[in-house]
């Protein structure tokens, strides 16, 4: 719990000077509402928070568990031959470089304003981290442990499964972890491109209709709600992870 404190500790300072700011330099509530408004928001409207809250979780943890198996099926392509490699990884790169701003509409209009379209949005902006990661991995095998399998006359099956994967798992982990905050964000820019249509009130759909009822401290809850949601899947990432490294015993390549 001690290592707790110093992030407690700040988090209680934060609030103070925001807090300070306000009465000191008089700010109206329209630019900055003060603490106290944004935690009566949280306590009144608790449950409307966590609904929405639970709503996107649903639309990031799918697409985030979608990309983890895209993203290691490319992976284990691209780490088989030289030639996929090179065929696929433009494209990955192409799906980063582009904004997701640029796609997502394309997304809505193939496969409607829904769910379906939400996800597929998450799971495109997760997807990147994983194929990096996982690729890089599964091909930093040292050449020592590599002629060894080829003079036992291992298969390509063998030294996938008894060399590449325990090489790749730290990496792996490194990708969810990245790939865990992104997905919230894409299930949160998805809910944004289907408006305020109701089918999805998720956690956009408060900001936006807050957004346009001028209620600002509604909108501060809900975008702290967002950041609380990121935060929390990063943890639960973070922690499984490592405990797959612990409980595994793999070598941990990156910090």
């Amino acid at each position: 719990m001690k290592k707790y404190v110093p992030s407690v500790i700040l988090f209680i300072t934060f609030l103070l000077i925001w807090d300070l700011a306000i009465r000191s330099f008089n700010i109206s509530p329209f630019i900055l509402p003060s603490p106290k408004a944004v935690f009566e928001i949280f306590a009144d409207q608790h449950q409307e928070l966590l609904d929405a809250t639970l709503q996107s979780a649903l639309i990031a943890v799918a697409g985030f568990v979608l990309s983890i198996l895209i993203g290691t099926i490319i992976s284990l392509l691209m780490s088989q031959s030289k030639i996929i490699e090179l065929s696929i990884y433009p494209y990955a790169i192409f799906l980063q470089a582009v904004p997701i701003v640029a796609i997502a509409p394309v997304f809505i209009l193939w496969f409607g304003a829904g769910t379906k379209s939400m996800i597929l949005i998450s799971m495109i902006i997760s997807l990147f981290p994983i194929v990096t990661n996982v690729s890089t991995g599964l091909r930093s095998i040292e050449k020592d442990v590599m002629e060894m399998m080829w003079l036992y006359k291992a298969s390509r099956w063998q030294i996938l499964w008894k060399v590449r994967f325990p090489s790749a798992v730290p990496n792996f982990v490194i990708g969810a972890k990245t790939s865990a905050g992104l997905a919230v964000v894409g299930a949160i820019v998805g809910e944004y491109f289907t408006g305020l249509s109701g089918e999805s009130r998720g956690l956009a759909f408060l900001i936006q209709s807050n957004q346009q009822n001028a209620n600002y401290p509604f909108l501060f809850a809900t975008s702290i709600s967002a950041a609380l949601l990121g935060f929390i899947i990063f943890s639960v990432v973070s922690t499984l992870g490592e405990w797959i490294i612990k409980k595994g015993h793999f070598e941990r390549k990156v910090s």
